[in-house]
């Protein structure tokens, strides 16, 4: 085709120049006129003034909890004469799991399989459950919440028990939830003592998490032979000896941070005295640090440690609790930086929980031991508790369940007990009153023998701290010594406040 003639052309241009012109005096007029009308104030973003503030409450609906895995040692391999080798010997253990309330759905599997979703309750007045066991590897429950409302959540617990071998007693864990940060207080890791870290992240992302560990030895935080952070995959397990980065002290606090992900961690405690054993436990975190700590569970005649750390020194005074009330016991200073053990004697006749006072916010953890036959020994370990209006306890197996409740408060407290079966069902219910600083146990069969999830709900604002002592029918007929603690689970609605402040100036 030819070009168009230059008449043609020129038109063309001219056509062209003339709607840009055009163009170019609409848009003009269209912000001369943005300039000087004002939108109506309905049509506006409404931007606070400088330095305002605002909050939004935000609800937690998924919660994942970890269960874990059967009591273990630290070396199992085959080496020297068969009768010093050591040996798991006759280990057995079990899972209970319960979600209540406003549940969407509730599956439990493991770090790397999702596992089954758990079956709907029979009624309006049952309670999702499910059972099993933890012999191969740790278990997760992850639950979503339709709601985030009182009296809805989960509760989990695992155990493990021998009468034979190198972990003869009783070994429990309330399963535990993932966080950025978790803190320990341990036991001795001296000669005898395996204290391996079990750190374990569900995410689907790595994360690298740094180590802080103080001692008995000195003031400040120890120099760890084995480094100050482990790496941990994705949907996978770390495993730290503890008892090798710190050792020959007389307990530790353990401080661990998680960089990129939330993760899970628990201590398996493992103590020997030649071939003898003297006890199995897990170590769960700890509540945050408190002027005031109440640690349930006793009962008379057990030996009683207290394992605490305060970042500044000060005194702290320890009193039994009993039925009747408070019962001074000893006054004790805790060491600024370090860990310090207390020694307690032997648990007198009526006390059923230990209650202390320090002048500065410490963490705490009771340490209970008994002796069974030919010198065993078997220990639980209680942190100090916290008080929620509604919260749960899962007994794992066929373990037997005696409940300690303690008031707190300087005002009477109340609540009621609810408790089901295996199913799920309820089965009974006791009400509890609770004087000042008073204590009361009972066994949960006494509620109902097919009674092995129990549900707490406090009245007017009482402050009831609570939990199980449990034990083994099969390790208490083969003489030998076996306890653990499993404590209250929140019921409670998970909530945050979001602070959000306003800054024009940032907008340049």
């Amino acid at each position: 085709m030819s070009d168009p003639t230059p008449r043609h052309r020129a038109t063309r241009t001219g056509f062209t120049v003339s709607a840009a012109i055009i163009s170019s005096a609409l848009i003009l007029a269209s912000l001369g006129g943005m300039a000087i009308i004002t939108p109506l104030p309905s049509m506006l973003d409404k931007v606070a003034a400088n330095g305002s503030a605002s909050s939004q409450t935000v609800s937690q609906l998924q919660l994942v909890s970890y269960c874990p895995a059967r009591m273990s040692l630290a070396d199992s391999g085959s080496f020297g004469d068969s009768e010093f080798q050591p040996s798991a010997g006759n280990i057995a253990s079990a899972a209970r799991y319960a979600a209540f309330g406003s549940i969407y759905q509730s599956s439990i599997g493991t770090l790397a399989h999702s596992g089954d979703l758990l079956p709907a309750p029979q009624d309006d007045t049952s309670i999702i459950t499910s059972s099993g066991d933890v012999d191969k590897t740790a278990t997760l429950m992850q639950t979503h919440l339709l709601e985030s409302a009182s009296g809805t959540g989960t509760v989990a617990s695992s155990a493990s028990w021998a009468t034979d071998g190198d972990l003869k007693g009783v070994a429990a864990s309330s399963c535990t939830s993932t966080a950025l940060e978790h803190e320990f207080l341990l036991p001795a890791t001296t000669t005898g003592t395996t204290q391996q870290l079990v750190i374990a992240n569900p995410s689907n992302k790595s994360t690298t998490v740094q180590l802080q560990v103080w001692g008995t030895s000195h003031q400040g935080a120890l120099t760890l032979s084995t480094g100050e952070s482990v790496s941990v995959k994705a949907s996978g397990e770390s495993v730290l000896d503890l008892s090798a980065a710190a050792s020959d002290q007389n307990g530790l606090y353990v401080k661990v941070s998680s960089e990129q992900a939330p993760v899970a961690a628990s201590v398996r405690v493992v103590t020997m005295d030649g071939l003898v054993s003297h006890g199995t436990e897990y170590a769960t975190p700890v509540s945050p640090k408190a002027n005031v700590s109440v640690m349930p569970g006793v009962q008379q005649g057990d030996r009683v440690n207290v394992i605490a750390y305060s970042d500044q020194g000060g005194n702290t005074t320890f009193s039994w609790i009993t039925e009747q009330g408070e019962r001074r016991a000893d006054t004790k200073p805790l060491d600024a930086g370090k860990v310090t053990i207390v020694d307690l004697g032997e648990a007198p006749e009526g006390a059923l929980a230990l209650r202390a006072v320090s002048d500065t916010p410490s963490s705490m953890t009771m340490q209970l031991t008994r002796s069974g036959k030919d010198g065993q020994e078997d220990f639980a370990l209680v942190n100090a508790g916290v008080t929620h209006t509604v919260s749960a306890v899962a007994v794992p197996g066929d373990l037997n369940a005696s409940l300690t409740l303690v008031n707190s408060g300087n005002d009477e407290a109340t609540g009621t007990i609810t408790a089901y079966d295996s199913n799920g069902a309820p089965v009974g219910k006791h009400d509890v009153t609770l004087g000042a600083y008073a204590a009361t146990s009972m066994d949960a069969s006494s509620i109902n023998a097919k009674a092995t999830i129990l549900r707490l709900d406090v009245h007017d604002n009482g402050q009831i701290v609570w939990g199980a002592r449990v034990s083994d029918t099969a390790v208490h007929d083969a003489d030998l010594a076996g306890l653990a603690w499993l404590p209250s689970s929140t019921l409670d609605a998970s909530t945050t406040q979001i602070k959000v402040e306003q800054d024009p100036t940032i907008v340049r």
